[in-house]
């Protein structure tokens, strides 16, 4: 076979690589792995001394190939990738070949950003996420608007989408950052000439509204869904029915987290959304879309106000429990932990049913939560399930109840591990009261050092709770404090019963204030109450 020969092969091995790497018929994976075969044996014949041109081409193509490969070992074929695009720019550098140069700057970007999602040692994300940065902005030395309109505005879709992962110190601002590339990309997609880019970045610009962190939260929602709905235009059940799935669930979690306006309608329409992306997603097809949304919807049904509410939370147990048959403790353990918590608080709100075994339900479900939940891991959550799990075995009247409210002692106990008047100072009191709610309770053990402990979380509470800020909370610790000073046993009664009446009289005083007529009547009996026994030690 002579040179001219030979080229032609290999020219011939490098159009059929580019036919198999860009066609949409087949096996977009099997037909990758053609690609690559046919690249490489181009490289057998292409080399850096004799065909410098066609060779950097073939290394641009065949690092584009292994980064969107799938099969296999994805780190090994986003490594190989790599290798062939920094070869590529042996021969394509910006003084002699900028356009090139600018496109491999770009595909390198893409690889870089792939392989923030395989397995890496710490820090390595945040390395390669500016890599990325630098090389998008590399790229776009040479592409601007005026000149390369089309590879400027990929650039910046790709830059936006970054910006949506890079982390910082100034959040907000990095998703600014990502809003302004997203609105500059919209500059050259259109909704008439470009209809699948403009719906992608309209749905991306909804999802960044959705989770900027300041702002005005309501203003932002608005107009995230607003972003969604532009999408729906061209992704539609019926064309794009994966992409509107997608959509319409991001579109069911801005409704549900809309608090402006008619906030029940808008829990109406996070159900509807939902309840659409169901159509599409299935717990054969894809397992992991259903069950996220069943979650989803089981939250906005724990979250509504009107309809029966015992028929309503039985949905939404349905809907955790559909989620769970997918989510495992083995497969999903943070999901899985996540919906035993979602389905434990909705047991505990049931206002129908056998209401003892809707709390044993819940103890297994907070118990199970736990098992992912740690101290060390996830501080926060684990303390507030510590706290619900110390609710429901409070409100435990079968079994050993005794034994039940000791358990929910060390449940608020634990919490209050994390729990500190400094950092989280609502629910530090919040424990407080509901620890000092059962010491009060409690007959076991030694009953005045019970009642004095009750005393001291609910002295602790009102530290935190006033008469101004926190009216109803500080008004019922009152009454709280009131009873725990009425049934001190063993003290100066006279000086209890005065602590008592001096609390009560607070409390009133509150609950009528703000028309809490049930509120009111039940501190007036204690009141009275305590007036009298006061009476009868005169």
């Amino acid at each position: 076979m002579n040179d001219k020969e030979r080229r032609e092969t290999a020219d011939a091995q490098y159009d059929l690589g580019v036919t198999y790497s860009t066609t949409l018929n087949g096996d977009r994976q099997m037909n990758l792995e053609k690609a690559i075969a046919c690249f490489q044996a181009a490289l057998e014949i292409y080399t850096l001394d004799l065909f410098p041109g066609a060779w950097a081409r073939t290394q641009h193509d065949l690092g584009v190939a292994y980064r969107n490969l799938l099969r296999g070992d994805r780190e090994t074929n986003l490594k190989k990738s790599l290798a062939a695009l920094q070869a590529s720019l042996e021969v394509y550098t910006r003084e002699t070949f900028p356009v090139e140069w600018a496109r491999t700057q770009y595909s390198l970007g893409m690889t870089y950003m792939g392989m923030t999602i395989v397995s890496l040692p710490s820090g390595s994300r945040l390395v390669l996420l500016r890599k990325t940065l630098a090389c998008f902005q590399a790229a776009l030395e040479i592409y601007t608007l005026t000149t390369f309109p089309a590879e400027w505005a990929r650039v910046q879709n790709s830059l936006g989408n970054l910006y949506c992962l890079l982390p910082s110190d100034d959040r907000y601002a990095t998703l600014l950052k990502a809003i302004v590339c997203y609105e500059n990309a919209l500059s050259v997609y259109t909704f008439e000439s470009s209809p699948d880019e403009w719906a992608r970045i309209q749905h991306n610009l909804g999802n960044v509204y959705s989770f900027l962190p300041a702002g005005d939260r309501q203003t932002n929602l608005q107009k995230s869904i607003k972003y969604y709905q532009a999408a729906l235009r061209v992704n539609t059940y019926e064309s794009h029915p994966d992409h509107w799935a997608d959509t319409m669930h991001c579109l069911g979690n801005a409704y549900r987290n809309l608090t402006g306006g008619d906030n029940e309608n808008n829990l109406q329409s996070a159900a509807v959304c939902y309840t659409a992306a169901l159509r599409v997603y299935t717990r054969e097809q894809t397992p992991t879309d259903w069950a996220m949304v069943q979650c989803s919807l089981g939250v906005t049904y724990n979250l509504m106000q009107t309809g029966e509410e015992q028929a309503r939370l039985e949905r939404a147990v349905a809907c955790f429990r559909s989620a769970l048959q997918v989510y495992t403790y083995e497969t999903h353990p943070y999901e899985w932990a996540k919906t035993q918590n979602m389905l434990g608080l909705t047991y505990l709100d049931m206002p129908g049913g056998n209401q003892e075994a809707n709390l044993h339900y819940a103890v297994e479900c907070f118990e199970a939560t736990l098992r992912v939940y740690s101290h060390e891991n996830f501080p926060i959550g684990w303390a507030a399930v510590q706290n619900n799990l110390g609710n429901t075995l409070s409100n435990l009247t079968s079994g050993d109840w005794q034994a039940n409210l000791e358990k929910a002692v060390a449940c608020y106990e634990a919490a209050l591990q994390v729990y500190n008047r400094k950092a989280f100072p609502l629910d530090w009191a919040r424990t407080q009261s509901n620890l000092g709610n059962v010491y009060c309770s409690l007959t076991s053990g030694d009953r005045r050092a019970n009642i004095h402990k009750a005393i001291a979380c609910y002295r602790a509470a009102l530290l935190v709770y006033t008469g101004e800020d926190s009216k109803v909370e500080w008004a019922r610790t009152q009454n709280s404090l009131g009873n725990a000073y009425s049934s001190l046993p063993d003290e100066d009664r006279q000086e209890c019963l005065e602590r008592a009446i001096a609390c009560y009289e607070e409390a009133l005083q509150i609950f009528l204030t703000l028309q809490m007529d049930s509120q009111a009547r039940g501190v007036q009996e204690n009141l009275a109450r305590a007036r009298r026994n006061l009476e009868t030690l005169a």
